[in-house]
Formats: C-alpha cells, structure tokens, sequence
C-alpha cells in the first residue's frame, strides 16, 4: 500500500479510538476527559508534526529558526524576544496572526511587526493581551507538513516564560534544544532536556554560536554534549549539531554558499529533513498514541470506581469518606496558597504601582495631546463670550475621555502581568493543586494513575482570570483663577489656553493617581477571582469523581475500554514494525475513470429516476384528466405506499382528489364486501391482505422493466465499456447474476471498491474534523460522502423499495 495511504489509514484508525473515548466521556458528562480526546483528535485534523524550539533566552532560538527559514522572520535580540508561544508555519504568503485573550479572531499583521507582538519588553504585546502569534511564510522547509513553535526562553527572571515553555512540550512531537557554545548546557538546559526526552517523541540538540570558539574547543564540547545525552537520556545516537546560526543567517542573506557551509547550518538542515521526512508520521502517531492510551486508562479508572465492591476491592463507602476528609486538606492547603499569593501582590504591588506612576502620567499625556489639541483652538473666539470657558471644559472633557478609557484598558493589561509575575510558582502549584482531587480519588481507591503531566511548572497567563480594568471617572474642573473668565472677556485667548492646559495637566495627574488606587483594589478583587476559579476546578473534579464511584457502570462501557486497550496497545506495536520511508514521496495511486465515480452517477439508478420522474410526471396529467385512466389505476389497486407518497408529491390536491376518488370507492365495495360476507376475523384478515397483496403498481412494474433493461445491456458490454460505469452494491450483484464477462465483473467490483474505500476514508475525515471542532478543514468531498456512501450502498433514496419483489414483480400492464 501506498506510504500516503497508509499514513491516513492510521491516523483515522488512531481518530476512531480517541472518538470512542470521547463519547463514553461525554455520556458520563465528563467535561475534563472530552476536552482531553477533543485536544487529541484536533492534532490529528491539523495532521502537522510539530517541531518546539526551546531553550534559554538570548542562545539565538529565533536566528536558528530564521536561518533555517532563509529570512529574518522572527525577531532577534540580545534581550529576551520571545514571550509566548509563536507557531511558525507554511503559507502562500507572509503575514503574523496575533491571537488575544478572550478573543476568538486573529489579528493579521505584516512580519516587519512580530517584535511588537512577542517581545517581552513590548509594552503593546502587555497591552493587546497577546496570548499566541501564529507566523505563515512561504518557506520551502515546512512543505514537509511540519510547524516550527518558538517558545519562551526558560531560566530568566519571568517565571512565567518558563512556564509556558513547560506546558508547552508534551504538545510537541519533537524539541530542538538550543545551547550555546559559550556556556553550554546550564543546569536549566539540563532540566529541560530531561523534560523533553520524558515527554517529546525525539530531541535535537544544537550547540549554538560556533564562531566564538575555535575548532578544537568546538570539538570538544560537543563530545562533552554526546555524552551527556548518553548518559543521562539513554540516547545511542544523540541528534547533536554545531553550527553558527547568525553567520548561517547572514550568510543566505548575503549569497555567500561558502559562509553558509562552513556555519554548519546545512548538516543541520540535511538531518532534520531526513528525519522529518521518513519517521515525522510514524512519531507524531506515536506521540497522540500514548496519551489516547493514558486518556483511556484514566476513562477505565474512572468506571472502575463504581465497581469497587463487585471487584471485591476497596469499599465504596469508605473510599468517599476518605476522599472527603482529603479534599477538606487540599482545600486547606489551596487557602493557604492563596493566601500566599494575596500576601506577595499586596506587599509588592503598591511599590510596584508607585514606581510606575511618571511613566504612567507621561504616557497618558502623550495619549490625550491629540484630542486636546483639537478641542483647545475653539478658545480663540469673540472678545465677550463669557459662556466660552465652560463651553471649552466640556468639549476639552469630551475629547480626552476615549483616550483616556483606552489608557485604562492598557495599564489593566500591564497591571494583570505585574500580578501574575509576582506568584508565578504559586499560582502554579494552586492551579495544580485545584486539578488534582480526582488523581487523589483514584490513589485512595488504590487505582492506577498513571503519569501526572500537571506539574506545578506547566501553566501560563491565559490559565488564570485577567484582571478587569477598574472604573476611574474622568472629568477636568474649573480652573478655580477667576482671571481666567477676565482673560476672554478682555480678549486675550493665549491666557485662557494656558489656563486649560494646566487644568488638563492636573486632570490627568488625578485619573492616574485615582487609577493606580483602583489597580490596587482590581488587583485584591483577581485575588478573590483567582482563589474562586481554584475552587470551582476543585468542586467539579471532586463531583466528577463522586459521580463515578456511585454509578456502577455498563458492562459494555467497560468492555469496550478494555477492547480500545488492546486496540491501542496493537496500534503501538505496529508503529515499531513500520517503514513509513515512501510518506512524503508517496501519492494516491492514479485512479482510473470508474474509481472516482460517485454514487450518484450509479448508471441504473441514473436511468431508473429519470424513468420514475417521467413517469410520475405523466400519471399525475392523465389521472387528473382522464376517466379511462382513473378507471384502470382503481382497477390495479392504485400505486405501492412509497409511489402513492411519490405521485402525492408532485400532484396538486385536485389532481389527487379527480384522480383517486374512484380508487377510494373501489376499495370502500371491497371492504363492506368483505364485511358483509366473510365469516369471521381471520377470514376478513384475509381479505383486507388480498386487498393489499393483489395490487399490481404499474409504476413498479415500469420500474422493474427498466432495471432488468439496463441490467442485461451492462451485462453485455466489454471489460473495457464496464470499468467506466459505477454502478451501486445492488445493481452489480444484478449485472454479476446476469453472467457477464468475467472480466467486465472483476472491473465493476474493483471500481466500486475503490470509491467505497475513498468514500469511507473521507467520512471518517469528516467524523474526526468535526469531533475536533475543527470544521473549517472539512473538504466538499468529507462533507458529501456520507451520503455518496449511502448511494453506492442502498442505492438512490427515491428507489430505495425492493420493487422488484412480491407478486407484482415482472407482470406488464394491460
């Protein structure tokens, strides 16, 4: 089988478990275990191998990324760049999607202007709430079907870098680790690759800033670095590169081929294309592999819990009453976390807002000039206005108000960032400790738990409630210099602007005070808010596992995980046995014309709903019209019920009533007939069944001739004249029984295969993009396939009776 093909095979076998998961999850109601399997099934509908780039700030992350990317796409600086997560990935053009908190649409942006996004200093990333930047370029390396993720540097002061970068790894099916050769691998490097090896499917390593080093110290470090990974990962063949990504930058900037070989940047290039190119599919399915298989282990634990007696292991009861004495302890311990944190923001914020205070005053001055320059030339008017002044306070007010809401909005972005900073650890160990009642459940209910990925490290900013912008009035008062009114009286305008300006000066050095007063009181109302979510996390997760343990569940649910676990654990092992070397070379073999044929194109059904359509068309003018018509069509019995419902459909009510009034009396004789002189109930059953039975539709009889036409016509055609005409499951096994060439049956059966094979591949597409909430991928042919499959299996709905049976089949109309 083709290496593409088989690719897709797996990955939707892989899609059908986790959806199997997913709905014995949501039968249960179980929140947390869907959005589990839905995060799965959404890696599997984006089908990219993501490739994490992580490491600590200021070794040249980004530099390598743009030199493997042939251009300066992402920001670079001696200073921490990268703040959050930025996706770097194929597009037909350049352009930035900026994603911001608590808003579902992207921001499109030109490349030149990432740094304003990513960069930590960046006062408009704090102010915007940027939570993710998603790059496109036109890059020839990510054709492979490949993501770059830039993470945030670890090790800096910004603990909550860090953090994202730690939550980040068990998403990506590789990490590229980047160290430098002037200070290689850190204590936090360390750590981090120890990180990714648990968690990564495959680890890089480049050393970095070759250049500043001579070749024998480069040599010699990166033995040191071989060794390590040996040791410490267990890695025989550690993936080590040295190279010098700014002279490799710089060098296909510049055209310089011999520059750019000798930085080392094209052995790199050549092994990480050679990797992604024939073990990317086979280690991104493992990857989704072993956490659908720990999904699935933890939805069978959960079951579990309700068969605790049964099983003959621990007793229900006792199980919940030390579940509840161990969640008044967590609880316990989530106060005094909080708490924590409450002590922290309030000790240090007030310090935190007073250092903040000129910068702020001058920023909201520089906000607010453009408006009051606009309101303040109304101020030179006619000597002897004396309603001037007020006039030009509330217009000056009016103004500056905008501005100085939007200036609100953007300290409440830089106060939410100051907040978090602060407790960066113990926020993560209150998030982790509000995740964790149903793992503490299962250990008391002395259940397998298996790995806990929720460490106090993996959290980030957008895991937490932002905090709101405070209500500050804006208003400017009066100047109190009664001169001021003089001033205008008298003519002399300057005066009175002078005397605004300074009013307006005062007025925003009020909103700013009163603003970082009402930060304080924002920041003491997130604690509350942050203490709240915790609690709310800790009361559904501990109801979630309550519900478990009360409910015994189905046998059947717990057969089916068990069948997914044996399932799972084949799919595993197969991945170790295959060589998906042809993935990226591979294409969907060539189909001939009858392969791709849909079923609508079926060619007896084509020519039998033409033949009913006409004929319907026509019965519905005679019946209408004509006694010698209505006449026989009551004699016949009238149509079958599905042609009545047909001829119904397309007849106007008084077309029916003419046309069917003699049918209606016929029957009417026949029944009191059979009333008035069959002698009891099974003789007058009889009766009524003969009614039924002895009719003969002539727009079956029709249809059947038709059928049996066509069917002997296909039947008498060459191999080559049958391989072109798709025809459903029943109208073949008609043309097979009619005897036909044996190669003109291996043709049709072969060609409905294909489309029925092609046909199930995109419904299981559709099934899998749709589950992942991912519908903006699903194709005009995933969209359409099921019904295309119900065609080439029952044939066309308007013909879908066994017409062709019963007492009527076959006779003609007389």
């Amino acid at each position: 089988m083709d290496g593409l093909r088989e690719y897709q095979r797996r990955r939707l076998d892989l899609a059908d478990m986790i959806r199997a998961v997913l709905h014995i999850a949501r039968g249960y109601g179980d929140d947390e275990r869907e959005q589990e399997a839905r995060q799965l099934l959404a890696r599997l509908a984006g089908d990219r191998f993501r490739l994490a780039v992580a490491g600590q700030f200021s070794r040249g992350k980004s530099t390598l990324m743009n030199a493997l990317l042939g251009a300066a796409c992402l920001p670079m600086g001696a200073l921490p760049v990268t703040s959050v997560v930025t996706t770097v990935r194929y597009g037909s053009r350049a352009r930035a999607l900026i994603r911001r908190r608590g808003s579902p649409l992207a921001v499109e942006a030109p490349l030149a202007e990432v740094a304003r996004f990513v960069a930590q200093a960046s006062t408009e990333r704090s102010e915007l709430r940027v939570t993710s930047v998603e790059v496109e370029v036109p890059a020839e390396i990510l054709r492979l079907g490949f993501e770059f993720a830039d993470t945030p540097g670890i090790g800096s002061a910004v603990e909550v870098s860090t953090a994202t970068t730690a939550r980040f790894l068990p998403r990506a099916d590789a990490v590229l680790v980047v160290t430098g050769f002037d200070s290689p691998l850190t204590q936090a490097e360390a750590d981090l690759l120890t990180d990714a090896g648990q968690h990564a499917g495959e680890v890089f390593l480049v050393i970095n800033k070759r250049d500043l080093v001579s070749a024998r110290e480069a040599a010699e470090v990166t033995e040191y670095v071989r060794h390590w990974l040996r040791d410490h990962l267990q890695l025989s063949e550690p993936r080590v590169f040295a190279l010098s990504a700014l002279e490799a930058l710089e060098a296909t900037v510049q055209g310089d081929h011999e520059r750019l070989a000798a930085s080392g940047i094209l052995s790199f290039q050549a092994g990480l294309t050679k990797f992604l190119a024939t073990e990317k599919a086979r280690i991104s399915l493992r990857n989704i592999a072993g956490h659908a298989v720990r999904l699935a282990a933890g939805q069978r634990g959960d079951l579990r819990l309700g068969r605790l007696a049964a099983d003959g292991g621990a007793d229900r009861e006792a199980v919940a009453a030390a579940f509840d004495a161990r969640l008044g302890e967590l609880r316990a311990q989530e106060r005094a976390v909080a708490d924590r944190i409450a002590s922290r923001v309030r000790a240090g914020l007030p310090g935190l807002l007073a250092d903040r205070a000129p910068a702020w005053q001058a920023s909201l001055r520089e906000l607010i000039a453009p408006s009051a320059e606009g309101a303040l030339p109304g101020i030179a008017g006619p000597s002897g206005a004396g309603g001037l002044l007020p006039d030009a306070l509330g217009a000056l007010e009016r103004a500056a108000l905008e501005p100085a809401r939007d200036w609100l909005d953007r300290r409440a972005a830089e106060v939410d960032e100051l907040v978090v900073g602060m407790s960066a650890t113990d926020i993560g160990t209150l998030l982790q400790l509000a995740r964790s009642p149903r793992r503490l459940g299962a250990e008391i209910a002395g259940l397998a738990v298996g790995d806990d990925l929720s460490s106090p490290a993996r959290w980030s900013a957008e895991d937490v409630p932002g905090l709101a912008a405070p209500r500050v009035d804006w208003s400017i008062p009066p100047p109190r210099r009664p001169a001021a009114r003089r001033w205008l009286a008298a003519g002399r305008p300057d005066d009175a602007r002078a005397t605004l300006a300074n009013a307006l000066s005062t007025a925003i050095s009020g909103f700013a005070e009163r603003a970082r007063e009402a930060f304080d009181a924002a920041a003491l109302d997130w604690l509350d808010r942050l203490a709240d979510q915790a609690d709310r996390q800790t009361t559904q997760a501990a109801d979630q596992f309550r519900a478990y343990l009360r409910a015994a569940p189905p046998e059947q649910d717990l057969a089916a995980l068990d069948d997914l676990a044996g399932r799972l654990a084949r799919f595993q092992a197969s991945l170790d046995t295959w060589n998906p070397s042809e993935i990226d070379t591979g294409e969907y073999p060539a189909q001939s014309a009858a392969t791709a044929v849909p079923a609508s194109d079926c060619a007896v059904c084509s020519k039998l709903e033409a033949t009913l359509t006409e004929r319907l068309r026509r019965d519905q003018f005679l019946l209408a019209t004509r006694e010698y018509d209505q006449a026989r069509h009551a004699q016949a019995g009238g149509f079958c019920p599905q042609h009545t419902w047909q001829y119904a459909a397309v007849a106007s009510p008084l077309g029916i009533a003419a046309g069917s009034a003699r049918l209606a009396e016929a029957v009417a004789d026949a029944l009191e007939a059979i009333g008035q002189h069959w002698g009891n109930a099974g003789d007058m059953s009889s009766g009524v069944t003969g009614l039924i039975r002895g009719s003969t539709c002539s727009v079956c009889v029709t249809l059947a001739d038709c059928e049996a036409s066509e069917i002997a016509r296909l039947a008498s055609l060459a191999p080559a004249g049958a391989s072109t005409a798709g025809l459903c499951l029943r109208h073949i096994a008609l043309v097979l029984d009619a005897r036909p060439d044996p190669g003109h049956g291996e043709a049709m059966i072969g060609a409905l295969a294909g489309t029925l094979r092609r046909a199930a591949e995109d419904m299981r597409a559709y099934a899998l993009k749709r589950e992942a909430l991912h519908s903006g991928l699903v194709t005009d042919e995933e969209s359409r396939a099921h019904t295309d499959a119900l065609r080439l299996l029952a044939g066309h709905q308007a013909l879908a009776r066994p017409w062709d049976s019963g007492p009527h089949a076959g006779r003609k109309e007389t």
